[in-house]
């Protein structure tokens, strides 16, 4: 989520954005209050959109998936972290859903599978 939902400068439309059209789909969308698109941030340039796929969107409004979303920081310290102790590079984008495993992991059990 950039530098956090709490700043605005994100890209966390899931969790930090409103319901929307843009490119002919209802998603949820960075925009401002007269529907204009605002500029996303995330350090990882594949999540730097102000959207989210509408598929996601609908899963979202019926609570099949639960997302969360982590900030920039906490995707690099997952990174480094990947690097240091499993000798894996992982791209950035890759990297925001394991600094959210590293969070849930130590509150599961040890023979607890992550999907």
């Amino acid at each position: 989520a950039g530098h956090g939902i709490e700043t605005g400068k994100h890209a966390a439309s899931l969790n930090g954005g409103v319901p929307g059209v843009l490119h002919g789909n209802r998603t949820f969308l960075l925009q401002d209050d007269d529907g204009q698109i605002i500029d996303a941030h995330s350090i990882s340039a594949g999540l730097d959109y102000p959207g989210i796929g509408p598929e996601h969107a609908w899963l979202h409004d019926i609570g099949r998936v639960q997302y969360t979303s982590v900030t920039d920081d906490e995707a690099l310290e997952a990174f480094h972290k990947c690097c240091r102790l499993e000798g894996i590079i992982p791209a950035l984008e890759s990297a925001h859903a394991l600094a959210e495993v590293f969070k849930r992991a130590p509150n599961l059990p040890n023979d607890q599978l992550m999907v």
